[in-house]
């Protein structure tokens, strides 16, 4: 399988790793051992590509346990997953995973012009590169559940730890690096916000834990690049619009919009309340 993810070191002994548009995971190197944060939908071979890295054990902590987080998570043995998240936890089908590739290649390709609107765009075949969890492997992985203040130790002084922010998902984790000040949270922040399944005072709680670490980091990186650069973090603009978004929607001032759906121009539009470039998917 592809081990062709295009990679990029953004600070030191810290890598990003672009699942082919599909979803961005991330990998820190300590001196004992590395941690993965999210394994995206689950293309090719990622166990591969990070012992090209590194050779010290890799754990895995996922944000939360949708599919195109999740998806090569059955590579690594040592799982961890936020406890309200754990007990639906499992290994989305070979035809989903699948099918979420093909739509994000789908809308990468309406992007272009019509003369570079190759089927080869990227490193992958969806065929070989996307295969089911291997039996196996799943028997002998180990899958904890964590909760607010657990802390994974990596060696030489790099400590991660991991802080509840439910909105996108019930168990959404984030995982503050000090060693590098450098927030990653998954998709509990990104300028195209969804959290129709969460209470909005719940999703303003969860930003706002944000807001209380920022003296601890530098940058925000979230689980998918589409509104950043490769390595870049989230703008500063994000986080406070995201925040004035929901707080707007909680007190019915909210600004609604009919926009294109995000997955692509053959998925139909979807409804989300606007503040300058943030949308956000709230209840309805």
């Amino acid at each position: 399988m592809t081990e062709l993810y295009p990679i990029v070191q953004f600070k030191k002994d810290t890598y990003e790793i672009d699942e082919f548009d599909c979803a961005s995971i991330f990998l820190l190197v300590g001196s004992e051992k590395a941690l993965l944060i999210d394994t995206g939908i689950g293309i090719g071979n990622l166990r591969g590509a990070v012992s090209r890295i590194t050779q010290k054990p890799v754990i895995v902590a996922l944000t939360h346990g949708h599919g195109d987080h999740t998806g090569n998570a059955w590579q690594f043995p040592e799982i961890y997953i936020g406890g309200k998240d754990f007990d639906g936890f499992h290994y989305e089908t070979l035809e989903m995973r699948k099918s979420y590739a093909a739509s994000i290649a789908k809308r990468m390709l309406s992007c272009l012009p019509s003369v570079y609107q190759v089927h080869n765009l990227y490193g992958y075949d969806i065929e070989k590169d996307i295969v089911p969890a291997a039996p196996d492997k799943v028997r002998e992985q180990t899958v904890t559940p964590i909760r607010q203040g657990h802390t994974f130790d990596l060696g030489g002084g790099r400590i991660v730890t991991a802080y509840e922010c439910q909105g996108h998902t019930p168990g959404q984790m984030m995982f503050l690096d000090e060693m590098t000040r450098s927030l990653f949270v998954g998709d509990a922040l990104n300028y195209n916000l969804g959290v129709s399944g969460t209470p909005v005072d719940v999703t303003i709680k969860g930003l706002r834990t944000m807001v209380s670490l920022s003296d601890k980091y530098d940058g925000i990186y979230n689980g998918h690049h589409d509104f950043r650069a490769l390595g870049a973090p989230l703008g500063d603009d994000c986080l406070p619009n995201a925040i004035k978004v929901c707080e707007a929607a909680l007190a019915g001032s909210a600004v609604y919009s009919v926009i294109p759906n995000f997955m692509g121009s053959d998925r139909p539009p979807v409804r989300m309340a606007v503040f300058e470039r943030n949308f956000v998917g709230l209840p309805d």
